[in-house]
């Protein structure tokens, strides 16, 4: 009796086992809002987004909004490899989506509706700022920023409209430029105009490199490195090293011929190769063209 009994516990065991571990993990997959073994059917409260349309194979299941949220947008990594990001303020809303519609050829059916999705930002004008397949898109279309992230049958979208106010360049005394630079051992400095034909000071208006010359006769012992940056949308990023080669020894030669040692400046010019923000406004345009002082190694603060 004891050996007919053995059969019937394991049948049981294996039984408990499958339903843990095939049956379970299945059911925790289906989405709440959606009734297991009912139609998918749209979200009566969701209206379709009006800047981003859905795949014609979706359904929306859930929607939300807000007046003033902030989103983190994963950008592409810099030219080190460090992975980037971008917090985005704006009007939110946000839709999630069932593929309720199925290629019975497809076996990879997440990795069909990344490349949908990718082709459908391009078709309504948006530009992909990173992507990480068949995972997460950012794009950007103006000041309109979209998230999307894709699991299995369901994705879902993140839409910002920034709220982008006007901005000034700062203007940097010398006093502000020495506080800068005994903190972070470089700073950032706009104003200084360049004639665009051969990239020399207007003297004219030098207002904040007569500040750089300030600083750098109060504190006689600090050399320091001139770097120029510049990202511009023609032209190629070998055009942009030379402006900014021709800058970056535009603002040494001057400084030398105001006193300074020519031994406490050294010029380094970086094109579009280190932008402090993406480039696809005039403003972020403006933010990314740029002259920063950097302490050489070595140098007290």
């Amino acid at each position: 009796m004891a050996v007919d009994r053995i059969p019937s516990t394991l049948d049981l065991g294996i039984a408990l086992f499958c339903f843990v571990h095939f049956l379970a993990p299945c059911l925790a997959q289906v989405n709440p809002s959606i009734g297991i073994g009912e139609p998918n059917v749209e979200a009566a409260d969701c209206p379709n987004l009006t800047i981003f349309p859905k795949l014609v194979t979706s359904t929306v299941v859930s929607c939300r909004s807000g007046d003033s949220v902030e989103v983190t947008m994963p950008l592409k990594p810099d030219a080190q490899g460090f992975a980037r990001e971008k917090a985005v303020r704006g009007a939110y809303e946000y839709r999630e989506y069932q593929i309720t519609l199925h290629d019975q050829q497809q076996v990879d059916q997440q990795g069909r509706t990344f490349e949908n999705l990718m082709q459908l930002l391009t078709m309504t004008g948006f530009i992909v700022k990173y992507s990480y397949s068949p995972i997460t898109i950012t794009a950007r279309n103006g000041g309109v920023w979209i998230l999307i992230n894709v699991s299995e049958d369901f994705y879902n979208v993140s839409v910002v409209r920034a709220k982008e106010g006007p901005w000034a360049p700062p203007f940097k005394s010398a006093e502000e430029i020495s506080r800068e630079m005994g903190l972070e051992r470089r700073a950032v400095i706009y104003g200084i105009e360049f004639f665009p034909s051969n990239q020399a000071i207007n003297e004219k208006n030098c207002k904040a490199l007569t500040e750089v010359l300030q600083y750098l006769r109060n504190n006689p012992d600090q050399a320091v490195t001139v770097e120029s940056h510049k990202f511009s949308t023609r032209g190629s990023a070998e055009d942009d090293l030379e402006i900014t080669r021709r800058r970056a020894n535009a603002v040494v030669d001057w400084l030398v011929a105001h006193g300074i040692t020519a031994g406490r400046l050294q010029a380094k010019p970086f094109g579009r190769a280190k932008p402090v923000t993406e480039n696809d406004t005039p403003q972020e345009i403006q933010q990314n063209e740029r002259i920063e002082l950097a302490l050489l190694p070595g140098t007290a603060r």
